[in-house]
């Protein structure tokens, strides 16, 4: 099926409706079309193009990834791998790691730009099974006997219907299909948003690390991507991209060349308009309950995270693999208890891994809110504290970046299922 075009008053009847084609979305509609399930995708985005958003792949999500055939799909020059990360505070390294030093045998951080990755996605799916409904806005949740069997949608002007043993709310941190189901999120405001510019890097650029350049309550995170560029997130005050404009684009120009004066040329030079920037506002979001009777949220949907260690897309394409692997066995039951069972199931085993990266994340955001000699200085020697421990590297970064390597780790058992799954059905081919 692939990409499908619904004829006019047309009923989608399918085991499982996913609503949002980002990587929660698509990784969960390639997951269960290997399992064999009958999967509907609505988008509301024409194509998968997406400027500004999340780019970086951790190395947990490279291997499931590979495991389910997407890097495959990739062409070669389309993606590229991160091996470092390097923080400097007024100037100064204080913490430098390479991934190596954390898991020699395993994946490294990936960046591909999302709509190459969603792509691929959609490639490595089984089209027998995943039917992808582009320019599809969700206007209502359809309801049998108190419990959600489907939504309405409006498409090319039309109203369609499509009605599912489970809805997936994979509408991302903005969406509203979790809403509709009556799951309250908590939403926690952080001290600062980013301005996002993307930049050539220069010739003497480090395009093999990440970076965070950081001087009192300011900072730049530097992440490289393809084909030769470094996009760079400036955090400014939360609600401030009018008073940052007002300021004028040389003030932004002057921010980042204060921060990191290698890239200060460069961004003066390629940073010429406010329509070369992009602005995401940072916030935390918690749904202390991820499902409802026939609804279940993944992703962003359910738990909104921060930038920071780029978990918030890694989390997501967890969730879709985890519930790809729940849900096969109960839409075999007759009734919709094991179904709902499955959803619940699927927070009881995420909701922990989730909160490990957000405590991180939090603890993160404190220290770059730090300014005054005093917290200054606590920040830089805790940095240079972890840089030089090859042991705390591994406890704080390794725990982030490589879960799935514990042995008792759910979700690795359900990626090594799919697996092992995909690899039956290409090998009979």
């Amino acid at each position: 099926m692939g990409e499908y075009n619904p004829n006019e008053g047309e009923t989608i009847v399918t085991d499982v409706l996913v609503v949002g084609g980002g990587p929660a979305g698509m990784v969960l509609g390639l997951a269960l079309s290997i399992n064999g399930v009958d999967v509907t995708v609505l988008e509301s985005s024409a194509t998968s193009s997406r400027s500004f958003r999340g780019e970086s792949i951790s190395p947990d999500s490279v291997f499931t990834l590979r495991s389910l055939g997407v890097f495959d799909q990739l062409p070669a020059a389309s993606h590229m791998s991160v091996d470092g990360l390097r923080i400097v505070d007024s100037g100064n390294p204080v913490l430098s790691l390479r991934f190596e030093e954390l898991r020699a045998d395993s994946e490294l951080p990936t960046e591909v730009p999302q709509d190459v990755l969603l792509d691929a996605m959609v490639a490595a799916a089984d089209h027998n099974r995943l039917r992808l409904v582009r320019s599809a806005t969700v206007s209502e949740l359809v309801r049998t006997a108190g419990r959600i069997s489907g939504v309405r949608y409006r498409r090319d002007g039309a109203i369609h219907e499509v009605r599912s043993r489970v809805v997936v709310a994979a509408d991302g941190r903005y969406g509203t299909t979790a809403a509709m189901a009556s799951l309250p999120s908590r939403r926690k405001p952080m001290q600062r948003d980013f301005l996002w510019v993307k930049v050539t890097a220069p010739d003497t650029w480090d395009r093999s690390c990440y970076q965070v350049h950081m001087k009192a309550d300011s900072h730049v995170m530097c992440i490289p991507t393809v084909p030769d560029l470094v996009r760079l997130g400036v955090n400014i005050p939360p609600g401030g991209l009018r008073e940052i404009r007002a300021s004028g684009l040389s003030a932004l120009h002057a921010k980042i060349g204060k921060l990191v004066p290698e890239l200060a040329d460069t961004v003066a030079e390629q940073v010429g308009s406010w329509r070369d920037t992009s602005v995401l506002d940072i916030f935390t979001s918690y749904t202390p309950r991820w499902s409802t009777p026939g609804l279940v949220a993944i992703g962003d949907a359910a738990h909104t995270l921060s930038p920071v260690l780029a978990q918030g897309v890694n989390h997501a394409i967890l969730d879709g693999v985890v519930l790809a692997d729940l849900l096969p066995a109960a839409l075999t039951h007759p009734t919709d208890i094991s179904v709902d069972d499955a959803c619940r199931r699927l927070q009881e085993i995420r909701e922990p891994s989730v909160e490990i990266a957000r405590s991180l994340q939090m603890r993160q955001e404190m220290a770059f809110a730090q300014r005054g000699v005093v917290g200054e200085f606590g920040r830089r020697s805790i940095y240079r504290a972890i840089g030089n421990s090859a042991f705390l590297k591994k406890r704080i970064w390794g725990s982030i970046y490589y879960s799935l390597l514990n042995s008792d780790n759910v979700t690795r058992h359900a990626v090594d299922r799919l697996a092992a799954r995909r690899a039956g059905e290409t090998s009979s081919v």
